[in-house]
């Protein structure tokens, strides 16, 4: 079990996310009521209700960090009922994983276009960034990983990993 590590990266339902939620409810009475009034104006109440009801969803996702024998899954979990694999790769295709704004990230040639979050928006951690550039996934990809995470990178491929 020494190989298995779960990181859960937790949010919390900002005023955004209360007020979305409130404007769906809203939205939706309301576009019920103005049926029996006027046609059009209920249908419009309505797509916003539905549109809010949508939007709401982005704004509150939990990320899990999954490390398996080398193997890193990163799960996006939306409103605690969604989960769906944001990437999966081996930690030994990075070539840097190394905390935002370092030196050693700066001085990184090659970096790859693509760049993936994968962290709550309402994170106050530190960002790292994993440069994988080997493999079908070619990326940046900006995490929040904890301490134990970092010592589970590091014991596999310990030339790719800056902590300082």
């Amino acid at each position: 079990m020494d190989h298995v590590y779960e990181q859960l990266v937790t949010t919390y339902k900002t005023g955004a996310y209360k007020t979305i939620n409130a404007a769906t409810f809203i939205f939706a009475i309301i576009g019920l009521l103005a049926f029996s009034i006027n046609l059009i104006f209920a249908i419009v109440l309505l797509c916003f209700a539905i549109g809010s009801f949508f939007f709401k969803k982005k704004l509150f996702v939990e990320y899990e960090y999954q490390f398996i024998y080398g193997e890193i899954k990163i799960d996006k979990i939306i409103e605690l009922k969604k989960r769906s694999t944001v990437v999966t790769f081996n930690i030994k295709e990075v070539g840097l994983l190394a905390w935002e704004g370092s030196d050693a990230l700066k001085d990184y040639s090659n970096k790859p276009s693509a760049i993936v979050n994968a962290y709550p928006n309402t994170s106050k951690e530190r960002i790292f960034v994993a440069m994988v550039t080997e493999g079908n996934n070619k990326m940046q990809l900006k995490f929040v990983p904890d301490e134990e995470f970092l010592n589970r990178c590091f014991k596999i491929n310990p030339r790719a990993i800056k902590r300082v």
